[in-house]
């Protein structure tokens, strides 16, 4: 029998204690001198390891010179109350520099309607690609196109949206997938079927959309970010769909003109500037308010305003508000009548997937910037 085993097992206990008693006494003192360690120089070695996200914009915008547009507008061909050279002259003489004639599955070449076409007001190609599915109507807004497409009905909305959108693209025009709460016909999963669709109606004059939603139904602007939302990159706009341009006759659709529209940023009124900014989401849309300059560029968005009385609205993905500011004024306008500028800006912080803006007037109409996207 080893009679020195148990005294060797007591020293390798005694050893084993005095290990851990030391290295317990090691990171207390070494948790103090962390707790007296200067709060700057940590704060500076966490900026080295963990630096904060650098992000801009993927576009550079500097826009000042805007053309004033309706997208959709319908005359006596189909479901409006007057000829089309009336409404043409209307929209011609009340500040616009171009209209698209969509009337329904009728196409108007905008190259050649007599007495129309000058150096201040184009006419642009179009037709409303009027459609049937699942039994209720679904409307896309062809423009720019060089040929008449026509109608048709389909299996389901989505099946009808790409269908339209395809021919569309097939003759270099721009496809704008309309009013998506009439009838309430549109979700965003049908939305995302038009494959290639540069633009959305997110408001429209017509009584029977429904713009807004309602309690049981998303408004299209909300549809408009569910769409971005998933990543998908598409244009809002806002139209008149004017039918009534006296309001005579009672058995059109009571939608009147001038009440919303398209800034496109196009430096000249001609067909292909105004088509190729278009096809490019290169505008802001309005039921009210005006956009005097636009600036997006490296972590700064900005907008110059003509009245400070408007609320600005940034947002992100999910309707995320990032910021909400009243414009102030920042400086004269330099012309002769030395008008105020009222600006509202965000910075980026470097979370953001994406930037828009929304302006609210205190009547409540509103106006609409592009989606603009972030890089990191």
């Amino acid at each position: 029998m080893d009679e020195e085993a148990p005294k060797r097992r007591r020293r390798g206990r005694v050893l084993r204690a005095s290990v851990l008693a030391i290295a317990s006494a090691t990171l207390l003192i070494g948790g103090a001198l962390i707790r007296r360690a200067d709060s700057a120089d940590l704060q500076d070695v966490a900026r080295e390891l963990f630096p904060a996200p650098s992000a801009s914009f993927m576009d550079r915008l500097d826009v000042s010179v805007f053309q004033r547009g309706n997208l959709h507008t319908h005359s006596a061909r189909t479901d409006g109350d007057s000829p089309a050279q009336v409404v043409i002259d209307w929209y011609r003489t009340h500040g616009y520099q171009f209209l698209a004639l969509t009337d329904h599955n009728t196409y108007l070449d905008g190259a050649r309607p007599p007495e129309v076409q000058d150096h201040d007001f184009v006419v642009i190609p179009g037709e409303e690609i009027t459609m049937v599915a699942a039994m209720q109507p679904v409307h896309v807004n062809a423009i720019c196109t060089k040929e008449r497409i026509g109608g048709g009905t389909f299996r389901t909305p989505g099946a009808a949206l790409a269908w339209a959108t395809a021919k569309i693209l097939a003759q270099d025009g721009v496809a704008i997938v309309n009013h998506p709460n009439f009838h309430w016909a549109l979700d965003p999963e049908h939305i995302a079927e038009a494959k290639g669709a540069q633009l959305l109606e997110i408001w429209s004059g017509h009584p029977h959309v429904r713009s807004d939603g309602d309690e049981g139904h998303a408004s299209a602007e909300a549809k408009w970010d569910q769409v971005l939302s998933s990543g998908r990159s598409i244009a809002a706009v806002a139209v008149d769909d004017m039918h009534a341009l006296t309001g005579l006759n009672k058995n059109v659709p009571q939608a009147p003109p001038g009440v919303a529209w398209v800034e496109v940023f196009a430096e000249e009124t001609s067909q292909e500037a105004i088509c190729e900014a278009l096809a490019a989401g290169k505008l802001y849309a309005s039921a009210g308010p005006r956009i005097t300059h636009l600036g997006v560029g490296d972590d700064r968005f900005t907008l110059d305003v003509e009245t400070p009385e408007l609320k600005v609205e940034f947002l992100d993905h999910g309707g995320q508000l990032l910021a909400s500011e009243q414009p102030e004024a920042v400086e004269d306008s330099g012309d002769d009548e030395a008008r105020p500028v009222y600006r509202a800006s965000y910075r980026l912080n470097g979370t953001e997937r994406f930037v828009r803006a929304r302006l609210t007037a205190p009547d409540g109409k509103r106006a609409w910037t592009q989606a603009y996207w972030v890089a990191r």
